[in-house]
């Protein structure tokens, strides 16, 4: 078959099949919904964007010299002592959780184990009759809840989940995530856009679910090539104001059969166990390796010369270098950090990140500077609050900080495993490592704001604070139940509070802003027994604790 140099028609304008027809509002920048009550400080928008949220203490400020500060400290991530949370990662236990009482679990291999560790586990574990997958991947998922929770290096963590969605791997579908997080997303969240790519497309988890390990050079298997195009590097679109060839392709059919021919031969395929290997021999896959020219947009095109495994060393410097992969990147960070629709709200922002990355050779931490700190009024990280909501992890992450609390949170259950907490994120729609499409999970409010997700945030909530403070009536009589912890919270362990206090004390570390006045006084209202100024008797109120799930689920707590 004869190819043309025709160009690729676009899945989506944006490159990431994020916009569809129930978010249009989005593409027109216009904003879907404006959060309630008053503007955060910037202190908070910061621990809400830059991290999981605030925890009780974090100091306030509102000024850009402070948020820079901020900025500047939470990028050194070297500086940042987090012992107390390796210490707490280092608890966790790694012992399978198995239901069937007939099987002895043992335990998971280590978060840095080698390929070779992992399949030799999945290989006796398949003996004993147990799922090496779902037992690592849930091992994986305490430990990322609790580095979330749990980390002072909040954006770095942030990062993580953001460069995991960016090169996705669905657990379910490609195992080997399990070593991806530790070898190719964590070494390099806040490094080198180049080497992230290098790492992940070496990657085993990636060769196989993206399945370049079986492109072979005379029968190309184009599926790797094309989304490291459209997904990791360029966008399928030119987004580049200014640039002639605004709103045209950034690549052609050619170009991906090309770029399949030159990543032919990186496989798993007969390699040392199971790693990546560049198959230099004449057995299937092999590589093609004729000289192969790329048209990426450009006028003239990028010739690779005659080689084996350097041709998509070469094809990755390349694409790394696209003035569209600046322009892509940037606006990805820039929807995540900043505003769902980046072109609406802060296309000079977009374009500041995607000059620094140009300049710095594609440095993250060069990038993520010149995003955050760009001073644009009205078009900046400091002008966007009402822009984003949470998505469920980080709802689920912000509610523990908020309450204080550690991770896991309590259990004092007998089964196994603490089903109702796994259950109750789950049916919040984000399962960690669990998404199906290579673009990961979306990062736009349409796909997380509905009636479902109200419901089952309620729920989770509600779970969290049980787990933190107690049962608000375990003996069914009524009866006056005190947690410490609890009274420590909303402030009673020195005095008893009134139901105006603790609201107005909640408001301010859930929400860091105002109610509206209808609002604040109905909780008011539902937590007094004898008017506003009556005392809640600290943690022994019966209905201290269903307040507080219903002011994780409030709309106010879901802005981002």
């Amino acid at each position: 078959m004869t190819l043309s140099n025709n160009v690729v028609p676009p899945i989506d304008p944006f490159g990431d099949m994020a916009l569809t027809a129930g978010n249009a509002a989005l593409s027109r920048g216009q904003v879907v919904a404006a959060p309630p009550g008053g503007v955060p400080s910037l202190a908070r928008l910061a621990y809400s964007r830059l991290g999981f949220g605030p925890r009780p203490g974090d100091p306030d400020f509102n000024d850009a010299i402070s948020l820079n500060a901020y900025i500047d400290q939470q990028l050194a991530i070297e500086s940042i002592d987090d012992s107390a949370c390796d210490t707490a990662i280092a608890a966790l236990s790694r012992q399978e959780i198995i239901w069937d009482v007939t099987i002895t679990p043992v335990a998971v291999p280590t978060l840095d184990a080698t390929v070779e560790q992992l399949r030799n586990y999945d290989d006796s574990s398949k003996a004993r009759r147990v799922y090496a997958p779902e037992q690592l991947w849930k091992y994986l998922g305490r430990v990322t809840y609790a580095r979330a929770a749990l980390s002072k290096r909040q954006l770095y963590e942030v990062m993580v989940d953001f460069w995991g969605n960016h090169f996705n791997v669905d657990f379910r579908g490609q195992w080997l995530r399990y070593w991806e997080d530790a070898n190719v997303i964590r070494p390099n969240a806040l490094s080198n856009f180049r080497d992230l790519l290098g790492a992940s497309a070496r990657g085993p988890a990636m060769l196989e679910y993206l399945s370049n390990a079986s492109n072979d050079g005379a029968n190309p298997n184009e599926n790797y090539a094309r989304e490291v195009m459209e997904l990791h590097t360029m966008g399928s679109i030119n987004r580049n104001a200014g640039d002639p060839r605004l709103g045209l392709p950034n690549y052609s059919e050619l170009d991906v059969h090309t770029l399949a021919r030159v990543f032919s031969g990186w496989t798993t395929y007969r390699t040392q166990n199971g790693e990546f290997g560049f198959n230099d021999s004449n057995n299937w896959p092999t590589h093609d390796y004729t000289a192969k020219e790329l048209w990426l947009g450009n006028d003239a095109k990028f010739f690779i010369p005659i080689g084996g495994e350097e041709q998509a060393d070469m094809a990755m410097d390349i694409l790394s270098d696209q003035p569209s992969t600046a322009w892509f990147v940037s606006r990805k960070l820039c929807r995540r950090f900043i505003a769902d629709n980046p072109d609406g709200f802060c296309p000079v922002v977009i374009a500041d990140g995607a000059a620094a990355f140009i300049a710095n050779h594609g440095d993250i931490r060069a990038t993520l500077g010149a995003i955050l700190k760009a001073n644009h009024p009205g078009a900046d990280f400091k002008s966007s609050w009402g822009q984003k909501v949470k998505r469920p992890f980080e709802f689920y992450i912000s509610a523990i900080r908020a309450l204080g609390g550690g991770f896991p949170p309590p259990y004092t259950g007998t089964d196994v495993e603490d089903w109702e907490l796994r259950d109750k994120h789950a049916n919040t729609g984000q399962s960690l490592f669990e998404a199906a499409p290579p673009t990961g999970y979306p990062d736009f409010m349409p796909a997380w704001m509905n009636s479902n997700q109200v419901f089952s945030r309620w729920n989770l909530a509600n779970v969290l604070v049980r787990r933190y403070f107690g049962e608000q009536d375990p003996s069914g009589t009524l009866a006056a139940v005190t947690n410490t912890a609890l009274d420590v919270l909303i402030g009673a362990s020195a005095a008893t509070m009134s139901a105006t206090q603790v609201v107005d004390r909640m408001t301010i570390q859930f929400y860091g802003r105002s109610m509206d006045p209808l609002d604040r006084t109905a909780l008011i209202s539902y937590l007094s027994t004898g008017g506003p100024s009556a005392n809640v008797s600290s943690s022994n109120n019966t209905r201290l604790r269903p307040f507080l799930g219903v002011m994780l689920a409030a709309p106010y707590f879901q802005w981002r």
